[in-house]
């Protein structure tokens, strides 16, 4: 296995989180370039910290790699879950963060380095579908995937979302039964969730900017379910969000470094909403602490991560996650 010929590794920073920083610049094996040979020093260092801070670690011919996809991808903390969860079970492998121009390059390099996982994240849920050779039944239904598995160069490709943003959900709700749902977004995320929900037999109506993106969504939808509807932002007014019990934003709006914006104008959360963000950096996004200041029950993006990412982690394995250690690792990163 060498990582070095398919991958650039980014400038390491004393105030980063241990390899959020080994992102790449492009994933294309043949363009792409290891900064070990050009600046030992700086990788050196990116190794040392790593080591210091998830103790014992020891690399070696055999250690297994895993991996997210996204662009943009700095502010991931599945490196901190994922690799909290490795040590504390004695696993020999690492879990870094890249982000590929392209995510058929990053599946070329996935298979050519071995790597035996990866997440996939924004925006790259739905394109990736046509590079796999396998689809889990689940994640075809739903459009959309998340996770890979590299079974000796077959790549396979599964969905988790939905499932851990239900979990959240139930972790704070009694009963989901005869609650209705507005989803904000319509991509990859919003596609699983959406699912997810139908199958419990929740009324999901699809909100956003784009017509016939919102549309499109909508009528797939409703393939498998027909308590599917669709409005647009701009129509939307305190009285029409009377009717909905749950607002769930699966948008990267408020997500780091536009922290200062929000999917939803004020005066649509009302008190009587559970609000929901999948994004989970910052925790408390805008949207949320608009949400906690109305007295709206929370449910927060991190729980979100954490769900899914057990549920990656026991696909990869095929063991039960240490899901404790992986929560304590991330609410540690967050204060």
């Amino acid at each position: 296995m060498n990582w070095g010929t398919a991958f650039q590794v980014l400038p390491f920073r004393e105030d980063s989180a241990p390899f959020t920083e080994l992102i790449s610049g492009a994933a294309h094996v043949s363009s792409c370039i290891f900064l070990y040979e050009k600046k030992k020093k700086c990788c050196e260092l990116a190794t040392h910290r790593y080591n210091s801070c998830m103790n014992p670690v020891a690399f070696n011919t055999q250690t297994e790699l895993y991996c997210i996809f996204g662009n943009p991808v700095r502010h991931s903390l599945s490196p901190v879950m994922h690799n909290a969860a490795f040590q504390s079970t004695a696993r020999n492998a690492v879990y870094l963060a890249f982000q590929p121009d392209t995510i058929e390059h990053a599946i070329d390099a996935m298979r050519t380095l071995n790597i035996r996982g990866a997440s996939i994240t924004i925006p790259f849920k739905i394109e990736v579908l046509k590079y796999l050779d396998r689809v889990d039944t689940l994640a075809r239904e739903i459009g959309s995937v998340n996770t890979l598995v590299n079974d000796d160069g077959t790549i396979a490709g599964f969905n988790t979302d939905g499932y851990g943003a239900l979990i959240s959900l139930k972790n704070v709700i009694e009963s989901l039964a005869g609650l209705r749902v507005m989803l904000l977004g319509n991509g990859g995320s919003a596609r699983a969730i959406a699912f997810t929900l139908l199958e419990e037999d929740i009324a999901v109506t699809i909100a956003g900017r784009n017509v016939e993106r919102v549309t499109a969504l909508a009528n797939d939808l409703r393939k498998k379910n027909d308590r599917v509807t669709s409005l647009l932002m701009d129509e939307l007014t305190p009285d029409i969000m009377q009717d909905f019990d749950i607002l769930i934003n699966t948008t990267p709006v408020g997500m780091t470094p536009h922290t200062d914006t929000t999917p939803l104008d004020d005066a649509l959360i009302l008190p009587r909403h559970t609000v929901f963000d999948i994004v989970y950096a910052p925790s408390m996004t805008k949207l949320m602490g608009i949400a906690r200041q109305k007295g709206c029950t929370t449910v927060f993006g991190i729980d979100m991560l954490l769900n899914q990412g057990a549920k990656q982690y026991e696909i990869w394995t095929g063991t039960r996650a240490p899901t404790a250690e992986m929560r304590t690792a991330l609410m540690k990163h967050l204060t």
